[in-house]
């Protein structure tokens, strides 16, 4: 044997004479393939400038001295060009396109394809981990759509999530702290939340995934100069829809009161059929009346009714809001004078803002009709937005009973996002029908 197993070498054989030119043919054939970078792999017919020691892949369609070595190793020595089969595994480093070759016996392909499927981890200029398996670091993201196969010309983003009280969503952050928010966050209606400090957030707006009905935080929009400015909200329907007030059974003002007979969980049953003069039948699903255990701490024992699910039953929002509540108790419509001094009924009307707009939010004011049957001359229905004097605004009088009145929304509930609303009745004795609903919100 006189040529090597791999690399094709010259030996040197005995009593050879000029041994010298086998052994330097073996070095240059070695100097050629050993640690082979070529300059490039694109050219079909050999430079017409080449450095010693320059080494080319001959393209397809070979010709020149290069001609029906498609593939092959071109190296240039002395003057001469060098060709060099590749065996499969040899590898090579292609230096205009920056990538590593290998010889699969008949034809090279990069080491590593540009399809990279699966890969497990993928950092750009910065390490991925387990929870971020895909990692950028960059000023700018491109990502366009495929004009190279063609595609279809579209571009879409999909982030999908397994079940929908899971979240997809996109999250902004300032120095690795969440500021905003916007997808499917816990439910599969759309979401945009925001946040001061990454730890409390807050809805800015919700899209209803069925019927695309939007939920505004605040309803807000700013003019020119920045003053905020309200919007108004029709708010279309009648009773059981906007009377956030009702009482039909004839009664005296408030605060009225009443005992208690028993409590089972969130319901209060009372020894007599009064609950209509405590909380009216259609308020039901429009607004929550707040309610006092005057038997207990009466500024701290407080509930608020939901319902009335009979003439001798109460609907609390809450169950444990009724703890330390007894039978024989007397509760009371009306707050305690050291809780909104002036004699004031206290409304939360979160369900109707819910039922009409899809979500509650602090409301501005409201724009109400007011009408009171029965009663005598004199008697009346006023609002306010706090209780205190001089914060009343007229909303309905005896003789000429019905009327419209506006009022600003102040204090925030402490059981829904929206505003209170306050009323006060004043009558001489027992009114009959009186009745508060609701035109419009402002946001």
């Amino acid at each position: 044997m006189d040529r090597s197993a791999n690399l094709d070498l010259p030996f040197i054989l005995p009593s050879q004479a000029q041994k010298h030119v086998t052994h330097n043919e073996a070095l240059s054939l070695l100097d050629a393939v050993v640690q082979l970078s070529v300059r490039t792999r694109g050219l079909s017919t050999p430079p017409t400038a080449p450095a010693e020691g320059d080494r080319y892949i001959a393209a397809q369609a070979a010709s020149g001295v290069w001609a029906g070595h498609d593939g092959e190793i071109a190296a240039y020595s002395a003057g001469g060009w060098t060709l060099v089969a590749p065996q499969p595994g040899w590898l090579a480093y292609v230096e205009d396109e920056q990538c590593l070759l290998v010889h699969d016996g008949a034809d090279w392909s990069p080491v590593i394809d540009n399809a990279i499927n699966p890969a497990s981890l993928v950092g750009v200029n910065t390490v991925a981990d387990a929870g971020n398996r895909l990692a950028v670091k960059s000023d700018a993201v491109l990502m366009s759509h495929d004009d190279v196969t063609p595609g279809s010309g579209d571009m879409r983003l999909a982030l999908n999530k397994n079940t929908a009280a899971n979240t997809a969503s996109l999250t902004f952050q300032t120095g690795w702290s969440g500021r905003a928010e916007f997808g499917l966050a816990g439910d599969d209606d759309w979401h945009v939340k925001v946040s001061p400090d990454g730890a409390t957030w807050k809805e800015a707006l919700v899209a209803d995934r069925h019927d695309g009905r939007l939920a505004v935080q605040g309803l807000r929009s700013l003019p020119a100069g920045g003053a905020p400015a309200s919007s108004i909200l029709f708010t279309p329907g009648g009773d059981g829809t906007v009377s956030i007030y009702r009482t039909d059974t004839p009664s005296g003002q408030n605060p009225r009161t009443a005992t208690i007979d028993s409590i089972a969980a969130d319901i209060i049953t009372l020894s007599a059929p009064v609950a209509d003069t405590i909380f009216g039948l259609i308020m039901g699903g429009v607004s929550q009346a707040r309610i006092w255990n005057t038997s207990r701490s009466p500024d701290s024992h407080s509930a608020w009714v939901k319902a009335r699910p009979s003439s001798s039953q109460l609907e609390v929002s809450d169950a444990a809001h009724l703890a330390g509540w007894l039978p024989g108790d007397t509760i009371q419509l009306g707050d305690p004078l050291t809780v909104t001094p002036n004699r004031c009924i206290t409304l939360d009307i979160s369900p109707m803002l819910v039922n009409l707009f899809g979500a509650a939010f602090p409301q501005t004011g409201i724009i109400i009709k007011a009408n009171i049957a029965g009663g005598a001359d004199g008697d009346s229905l006023s609002i306010t937005p706090s209780g205190i004097g001089g914060s009343f605004v007229g909303a309905a009088a005896r003789p000429s009973s019905a009327g419209v009145a506006i009022m600003p929304c102040t204090d925030p509930s402490p059981i829904s996002s929206s505003n209170l609303v306050r009323l006060r009745e004043s009558y001489s004795g027992e009114a009959g029908i009186r009745l508060i609903s609701v035109l419009a919100v402002t946001g």
